[in-house]
């Protein structure tokens, strides 16, 4: 993928009447592990693996034209644990996302979160209807807001506020899941699996949508474009950018440093700070390993690799 030109498309297609595009977004790979499930017909679930890589893979979610090469790769990990009843199952759902960087084959990872609370009805054959606008499964519902929030990080990269349409559109998914449903967990404050600590989809949209939180946003912009595109023609400047949006991120988790959007980003991007910066001079390792053990204490040693390098 030619990055130059994905951002020259992005900027013009944004400006475009929605009538003109149309397209996929996603190359997503599905992953489904059932070892744990027994007495189930395993044409069952490889009809739930294609049905969810179809549903991701040749959907149009925005109005916006992607080229083939263009679309932006994620995956999606899921392990069913358990039947809870007939047709449905409880596990968890792993989310990847990454964008290439500019003028290099390097991709950028920037979303990796594993969801605990996927509990949602399949039947075998059954299509996955899905509405934005109106509640009609949770397997679709939780699918679809996962798309958004694929989308909308990755558009949060490329220009400032540029994923908030999208954000908004994994909000209103949110609000409309009905509480009664007996497999809609996760959509609530307080309704996710006690290992969690409420750090669920509703955690991850209401915090994106809390202006609160700008300054996270106006850093992955500053991280991605101003850093990760830069790195290649300028890996000083492009350090430095990325140093200054570690320090905004910093700042703005300052009285919540256990907020899931900062997990979510440490999960994502701890292992490529630390090449970042491995190549830095000293002063400027010591800052970033200062700031990053202000951020997650508990993995200061990998820090500290920084350090050493």
């Amino acid at each position: 993928m030619k990055v130059a030109k994905f951002i020259y498309l992005y900027l013009i297609l944004m400006f475009l009447p929605a009538a003109y595009t149309t397209a996929q977004e996603l190359h997503c790979t599905v992953d489904l592990n059932t070892q744990k499930i027994s007495g189930v017909d395993p044409s069952t679930f490889t009809a739930l693996k294609n049905s969810i890589t179809e549903f991701m893979n040749q959907r149009a979610w925005t109005q916006d034209n992607f080229a083939p090469e263009e679309r932006i790769e994620c995956a999606m990990y899921i392990t069913l644990d358990g039947i809870v009843s007939q047709d449905q199952y409880t596990g968890t759902i792993t989310i990847q996302s990454s964008r290439p960087g500019y003028n290099s084959n390097y991709n950028s990872p920037i979303l990796n979160f594993r969801d605990l609370d996927f509990v949602f009805t399949y039947a075998a054959n059954t299509p996955i209807d899905f509405n934005v606008n109106q509640y009609t499964s949770n397997l679709s519902s939780v699918l679809g807001y996962y798309a958004y929030l694929i989308i909308g990080l990755d558009y949060a990269t490329m220009s400032k506020a540029g994923g908030d349409k999208y954000f908004t559109m994994a909000e209103l998914i949110t609000n409309q899941v009905p509480s009664t449903a007996s497999d809609a967990k996760g959509w609530k404050a307080f309704d996710s699996n006690p290992l969690t600590q409420g750090k669920n989809r509703y955690n991850i949209i209401s915090s994106l949508m809390s202006g609160k939180y700008d300054g996270y946003k106006q850093a992955l912009y500053q991280y991605h474009f101003q850093g990760i595109d830069l790195f290649y023609d300028d890996p000083s400047t492009a350090r430095a950018n990325i140093s200054d949006a570690l320090e905004k991120v910093d700042k703005a988790f300052k009285d919540n440093a256990n907020n899931v959007l900062l997990i979510m980003f440490l999960q994502a991007k701890g292992d490529e700070i630390v090449g970042i910066f491995a190549g830095a001079e000293q002063s400027e390792k010591t800052k970033i390993v200062n700031i990053l053990k202000h951020l997650d204490p508990a993995n200061g040693s990998k820090y500290d690799k920084i350090l050493k390098s």
